[in-house]
C-alpha cells in the first residue's frame, strides 16, 4: 500500500513538472471558479468534480488553492468540509478521491458487538467498520453520495458539545433539530478542523488576492444537553472568519427562548480565540421542555449572522 501511494504520488509530481507548473497553466484557462469569500480558486481537475458532487453544500468554500502535498506527492485542495486528492493512476471515475479526514483525525471508535444489535429498519450496519448509520444520518448518507462522498461510519451517533453528531471516514455530520427542516442535517467543517489539528502550513491559506476578513461563521454549543430545572446552563459561541481563523472582538448577543418569554444577554466581546460565553438560570421549566438559545454575532463592516443550539430541561 505504501509503495502504491508513493508511486501514485510520484506520477503526480512528474506530471506537474512535465506540464510546466500545471497549477499556473490551469489558472490561465477558463476551467476555474474564483471564490472571493476566501480568495481561492477551484480549477480542473477538481472543478468538474466539485460541481458534479454537491458543490458548496457538500464541500464549503476552498480554503487553499491546489497544492502538491509534500508528504504524499499528490495534488490536493482543501475545502472547509473536505480534502480533494488527484490520483492520476486510478481508472475513471476514481482519479479524484476525498481524503479520509475522519480516520486521520483519529475519530474511530469500537462499534457495538453484532450480538448486541437489534434489527431496526431505520439503521444500516456496516461490517467494514462495525458501526451503524441510523435515522436522518442514514438518509443523508444515502441521498448525498453514500460511500464515495462520506465513506463508512467510524462512530455511532453521539453528543458532542451539545450537538448530536456522527463521524464518517470522510465527513462529520451534525443534527440541528432547532433549524428549519431542510437545514437540520449539516456537515461540520472537517477540512478546517483537520487543517488546524495537524497543523498544516498556514501560508497555504493565504491567497495573493486575499488580505482581509470578508465573512464570519459562528458555532454554538451548551455545557449540558440535559439540565435540571432550577439549575444553571452555560452557552458558548466560537466565531471564525472565512478561513476558519478566530475572530476577536466580535459583538455577541444571546437570546434564550424560555417558554413564553425571551431573555437577552450582551456577552463579552470574543477573545483572541474567537470565543465567549454566558451562564444563566434555567428557571422552573417543565421537564421535557426543549429550550432554544440564539446568538446574534456582529463584526465591523461585515454582515450580521445568527446561529442556534438547544438543550432539554429535565428533572432535578
Amino acid at each position: 500500500m505504501l509503495k502504491r501511494r508513493f508511486f501514485t504520488g510520484l506520477i503526480g509530481v512528474i506530471l506537474l513538472i512535465a506540464l510546466g507548473s500545471a497549477p499556473f497553466a490551469l489558472a490561465q484557462s477558463d476551467d476555474s471558479h474564483d471564490f472571493p469569500q476566501t480568495g481561492h480558486t477551484v480549477r480542473e481537475p477538481f472543478l468538474s468534480y466539485f460541481n458534479a458532487t454537491g458543490g458548496l453544500a457538500r464541500y464549503g468554500y476552498p480554503i487553499t488553492d491546489e497544492i502538491v502535498d509534500p508528504k504524499t506527492g499528490l495534488l490536493v485542495q482543501y475545502f472547509q468540509n473536505a480534502r480533494m486528492e488527484w490520483h492520476p493512476a486510478n481508472p475513471n471515475p476514481y482519479k479524484i478521491q476525498l481524503g479520509l479526514l475522519g480516520d486521520e483525525l483519529g475519530k474511530q471508535t469500537t462499534g457495538p458487538l453484532v450480538s448486541q444489535i437489534s434489527p431496526d429498519p431505520n439503521c444500516h450496519f456496516f461490517p467494514e467498520t462495525g458501526h451503524r448509520a441510523c435515522f436522518e444520518f442514514l438518509k443523508y448518507w444515502r441521498n448525498h453520495g453514500g460511500l464515495d462522498s462520506f465513506g463508512y461510519p467510524i462512530t455511532e451517533y453521539m453528543i458532542e458539545n451539545g450537538i448530536i453528531v456522527q463521524y464518517f471516514q470522510r465527513a462529520k455530520m451534525e443534527w440541528h433539530p432547532e433549524k428549519p427542516k431542510d437545514q437540520r442535517m449539516q456537515l461540520a467543517p472537517l477540512g478546517s478542523i483537520y487543517f488546524d489539528y495537524v497543523p498544516l502550513p498556514r501560508e497555504w491559506l493565504i491567497s495573493a488576492s486575499f488580505g482581509e476578513v470578508t465573512s464570519i461563521r459562528a458555532r454554538a454549543s451548551v455545557l449540558e444537553s440535559y439540565v435540571p430545572r432550577g439549575k444553571k446552563q452555560t452557552a458558548y459561541i466560537y466565531v471564525t472568519d472565512q478561513l476558519g481563523k478566530p475572530v476577536p472582538n466580535a459583538t455577541v448577543t444571546l437570546i434564550v427562548h424560555h417558554p413564553g418569554r425571551d431573555e437577552s444577554f450582551t456577552l463579552k466581546p470574543t477573545s483572541e480565540q474567537g470565543a465567549t460565553y454566558e451562564t444563566f438560570d434555567v428557571g422552573n421549566v417543565a421537564p421535557g421542555t426543549m429550550v432554544t438559545v440564539e446568538f446574534i454575532v456582529k463584526s465591523p463592516n461585515l454582515k450580521e449572522i445568527r446561529t442556534r443550539t438547544s438543550y432539554m430541561v429535565w428533572y432535578y
